[in-house]
């Protein structure tokens, strides 16, 4: 849940700074300010409401942070492009040894609320046609395996709760992305639409070649915004990435960058009302 309320924090922050700002409201000082919890702290400055840094110890990766085996320059942007777009650019670049990097954005989405309960009636296209099957310790075997007939078959639009059934535990998978990219070596991934009536609409764009569909499948009584309890359902996640444990499946597409070699991760998130 951690990376999710960072991401609602920026947002709300964002939010924050902005209000109150109107063409007649007096000059004020150009300053930088400081936010802090615990070891997570942010800067912000008031010229154009803009985040200067963001600083969140790795929790994952040990005493030396998550580059294995070289040393890792990392950092990530937030910006909101236009009207109900986040954009989420994530930039790695290994400084001693060619090093594996596959970095992943894992927030939850409700598009009914963060209290509205279940996504399961959330109709959801992927633009994949096939899958990374994993073994029961859910590591890809390295077969890539079509959708064609099978629960995972989200090429049309469909409910969650349509197909789940047919997945013991529900969806934590790779799908294999085949929709066309731009010329920025971005495609469409992955469409969802709220299916509690409320019209709101979220589509996915990213320049990675799979993206791991979850439904919230270990969610149990997570206290969340507003002491809210999340159980499981009440939140999905579509994590654009390599395909996970490439290095151990030559046929995957390699995840091994050189010393000076830039990794580049973007996403794009837009929102909008059918």
């Amino acid at each position: 849940m951690a990376t999710s309320s960072v991401l609602v924090f920026f947002l709300s922050l964002l939010l924050l700074a902005t209000a109150g700002v109107s063409a007649g409201a007096p000059r004020k000082r150009v300053g930088i300010y400081e936010l802090r919890r615990g070891e997570f702290s942010v800067k912000v400055t008031n010229w154009g409401a803009t985040i200067t840094s963001v600083v969140l110890p790795d929790s994952q990766g040990g005493p030396k942070g998550f580059g294995f085996p070289g040393d890792l320059d990392v950092y990530v942007t937030y910006k909101i492009d236009g009207d109900f777009v986040l954009s989420v650019i994530m930039h790695a670049v290994p400084l001693t040894k060619p090093t594996p990097v596959n970095l992943a954005q894992h927030t939850y989405w409700n598009l009914g609320g963060h209290e509205s309960g279940s996504i399961l009636k959330d109709r959801i296209k992927i633009f994949a046609s096939h899958i990374t099957p994993v073994n029961d310790e859910l590591i890809p075997t390295g077969e890539i395996k079509s959708v064609s007939g099978t629960p995972f078959d989200f090429r049309h639009p469909a409910t969650i709760a349509s197909k789940i059934g047919g997945v013991p535990g529900g969806y934590d998978i790779n799908y294999v992305l085949s929709s066309p990219s731009d010329g920025q070596g971005v495609r469409k991934v992955a469409v969802v639409e709220d299916g509690r009536g409320s019209g709101r609409v979220l589509e996915l764009w990213a320049n990675q070649p799979g993206v791991q569909f979850y439904t919230g499948n270990f969610l149990k009584h997570e206290r969340g915004k507003n002491g809210h309890y999340y159980k499981i359902h009440d939140g999905l996640c579509l994590e654009t990435q390599g395909f996970p444990d490439s290095v151990n499946h030559p046929n995957f597409p390699s995840q091994i960058y050189s010393p000076g070699q830039v990794y580049k991760h973007v996403m794009q998130f837009k929102f909008s009302f059918k």
